[in-house]
């Protein structure tokens, strides 16, 4: 299922979604069966992604850069190669988020990448 399905799904069963943090919050959480309680949790967090993504008016496509734009501030493509880096660029760029475009500043050898601050000054 989808993060969208999940949700309508979630809705159905009179459940509201709510991102708080990096938990999923799910109200209210009594009426929630164990088996969909598993079902949101391996799912977690594309809904998480996908809650926010449409917090921020964002399309439900750039849900996952949120994730992988975490993944490049947390330093997980740190000794990525070029290519990757330029594929990681391509993807982020476009996003208007304030973590997309500081993973894009935190990619190593990005040629997008605002020159060092002293050097911008000059």
């Amino acid at each position: 299922m989808t993060p969208a399905e999940l949700y309508r799904e979630a809705t159905h069963r009179g459940l509201r979604l709510e991102r708080a943090g990096d938990k999923l919050a799910v109200i209210p959480k009594g009426k929630c069966t164990p088996d969909f309680a598993q079902v949101l949790k391996k799912h977690k967090q594309e809904l998480l992604n996908w809650l926010e993504a449409r917090a921020c008016n964002l399309s439900p496509d750039c849900a996952p850069w949120l994730h992988v734009a975490r993944q490049v501030l947390n330093g997980e493509f740190d000794n990525a190669d070029g290519s990757t880096v330029e594929s990681l660029t391509i993807g982020l760029r476009g996003i208007h988020h304030p973590d997309c475009q500081a993973a894009l500043d935190r990619l190593p050898d990005n040629p997008e990448k605002p020159q060092n601050r002293s050097e911008q000054k000059d």
